[in-house]
């Protein structure tokens, strides 16, 4: 599970930067189908060694006609716009954002009744099958008014502060399975105090910090005021 929420998160991290606009310089080029051949497979997918791959249509403008594919093999995730080529999906999964990165070519073919074939330019080849990504149950939104940083931590961790990279917004999306009991924590900016807790937009807390069961969407706001 933890592998597959790290996959969604790089999912959105690599395609994020595809808004900046520009295509990579791999073997992706082109984006049309060389054949009628009509690809079909997408989704999630997982191996024998719990390697994970998505691969879903491209959204973006600049890749139209193209396949959004990520692949994470064991702690490397690589992940690009790669186009269809005959039967296959082939290209660089090295986006352009990862300077001085070697190319990650890869082919991916369709495989028994619904599985997926990667093989890579090195030789490496990866036997993928669909895998049913939980569902999500509830979404969890955390923020702040005024100058402050919050913290979260599911039921049995520990709540803490990123003192590199303070967050002022935090969104947890539950999925089945997991914990629904969250900590939350907060701390005022310098020259700032911690007022309460919004729940929903109505206040909920003044304590310092809460625990909430996330059975349905919700938002929890810190609210801090200038001294």
């Amino acid at each position: 599970m933890k592998k597959l929420l790290c996959l969604l998160l790089a999912m959105v991290l690599v395609f994020a930067f595809a808004a900046c606009g520009g295509s990579n310089s791999g073997d992706s080029s082109g984006g049309e189908a060389a054949s009628d051949f009509e690809w079909t497979r997408q989704g999630n997918f997982v191996d024998a060694d719990e390697n994970y791959m998505m691969v879903v249509p491209s959204e973006d403008e600049e890749h139209a006609g193209m396949w959004a594919v990520t692949l994470m093999v064991g702690e490397e995730t690589h992940g690009w716009f790669i186009a269809q080529e005959g039967e296959t999906l082939h290209g660089d999964l090295t986006s352009e954002f990862e300077e001085g990165a070697d190319p990650y070519v890869v082919t991916i073919s369709e495989e028994g009744e619904d599985g997926l074939l990667v093989e890579t330019e090195a030789g490496d080849q990866f036997h993928f099958t669909p895998m049913e990504t939980p569902e999500i149950i509830a979404t969890l939104q955390i923020n702040v008014d005024g100058l402050g940083e919050i913290a979260c931590a599911p039921e049995g961790e520990e709540a803490e502060f990123d003192d590199e990279f303070p967050i002022q917004s935090h969104v947890v999306n539950i999925m089945e399975g997991q914990p629904t009991t969250y900590t939350i924590i907060q701390r005022p900016a310098e020259d700032y105090t911690f007022i309460k807790w919004t729940k929903n937009g109505e206040d909920f807390s003044t304590d310092e910090s809460i625990t909430v069961d996330v059975t349905e969407d919700v938002e929890y706001r810190a609210v801090f005021e200038h001294n």
